[in-house]
């Protein structure tokens, strides 16, 4: 884990900031209804910004996921490698001490 957290809680933070800022825009277009174009103009402006950062949001949050997976399979595979050396070593002292009995034997 690192230390801001899980991606998974990292993820859910952004995903409700997107949700807040679209429900910023949406309530904010709502209430500019009755305006003039201008009013129309700011709204559409307003809207187009919170699904440009909604989707920039998802973005990070997919690389995020991303490189968590990675570093998850990363890790995987050094304990794999780790776990197969250390079999190899116990199977390496188990012939030593075999072979040394086998020598005290004679």
């Amino acid at each position: 884990m690192s230390e801001h957290g899980s991606t998974s809680r990292r993820f859910g933070r952004r995903a409700l900031s997107a949700v807040a800022v679209l429900s910023i825009a949406a309530t904010g277009a709502a209430w500019s209804g009755c305006g003039d174009d201008d009013n129309s103009d700011e709204v559409q402006q307003a809207v187009d910004q919170a699904n440009s950062t909604a989707e920039q949001i998802s973005e990070e949050a997919q690389q995020q996921a991303n490189e968590a997976q990675q570093e998850a399979q990363e890790a995987v595979d050094q304990a794999n490698e780790d776990a197969d050396q250390a079999t190899e070593d116990a199977d390496q002292a188990a012939q030593d001490a075999q072979d040394q009995a086998d020598s005290y034997g004679k």
